[in-house]
C-alpha cells in the first residue's frame, strides 16, 4: 500500500467564466436594488420596514459577493466588501450553484430547497429581500427573460419602462463612477 505522500494532489481548475458572470450579475443586482429603492414605491415600502441599520450580503463561498446597507434613510450597494457581520447573509455553496442561479436555470427558492445555498439570519427578512430581488429583476431583465427568475412576471406598463430606463442609466453611471 502506498503512503499518503506518494499520491498526487488533485487541484480543481479555476472557474473563471462562472466567476465573471456571477460577479457581473451581483454588481447589476446591487446597483439595481439601490436604484429601485429610489424609484419604486413597493421596494421603498419593503426596505423601510427593515430595522434602521440593516445589512444584507449575498455571496459565494470562496468567490464574489454583494453587500447592501440600509442606513439613515438610504439603501446602498457597497460592492464586494469583506464584512465582519451582516444581519442576513445568503451564501451559495460553490460557484457552479451560483452560476446556475445567476443564469436563470434555478430560482432562489429552488436553490435553497435543493440545498445549494444557505441563509444566516432572520428568514422573515430573507423573504422580504427575495421580494425586493424579484422587483429588481423585473426592472433589470426583459419580460421574456424574467420568467426564468420569477414565478409571475408583472405586466409591462409605461411607468415600468421609464423606471427600467432610469435603472439602466444609474447602473451605467455607477459602473463609470
Amino acid at each position: 500500500m502506498k503512503a499518503v505522500s506518494e499520491y498526487k494532489e488533485i487541484v480543481p481548475k479555476k472557474k473563471w467564466f462562472e466567476t465573471l458572470v456571477t460577479r457581473v450579475f451581483l454588481f447589476f443586482t446591487g446597483m439595481g436594488m439601490q436604484t429601485a429603492y429610489r424609484i419604486d414605491p413597493d421596494v421603498k415600502k419593503e426596505v423601510d420596514s427593515w430595522p434602521e441599520t440593516f445589512s444584507f450580503r449575498m455571496a459565494v463561498v470562496g468567490g464574489p459577493s454583494m453587500f447592501m446597507l440600509k442606513k439613515a434613510g438610504s439603501f446602498q450597494y457597497l460592492g464586494e466588501k469583506e464584512v465582519f457581520y451582516a444581519d442576513v447573509e445568503m451564501w451559495f455553496k460553490n460557484i457552479e450553484f451560483a452560476y446556475l442561479a445567476m443564469t436563470g436555470r434555478i430560482s432562489t427558492p429552488n436553490a435553497t430547497y435543493h440545498n445549494r445555498q444557505f441563509v444566516k439570519g432572520s428568514l422573515g427578512h430573507m423573504m422580504s429581500i427575495v421580494r425586493v430581488l424579484n422587483i429588481t429583476q423585473t426592472l433589470l431583465l426583459f419580460n421574456f427573460i424574467s420568467r426564468f427568475y420569477i414565478k409571475e412576471v408583472p405586466k409591462l406598463t409605461f411607468k415600468k419602462l421609464i423606471n427600467r430606463a432610469i435603472t439602466y442609466f444609474n447602473i451605467g453611471y455607477g459602473a463609470i463612477k
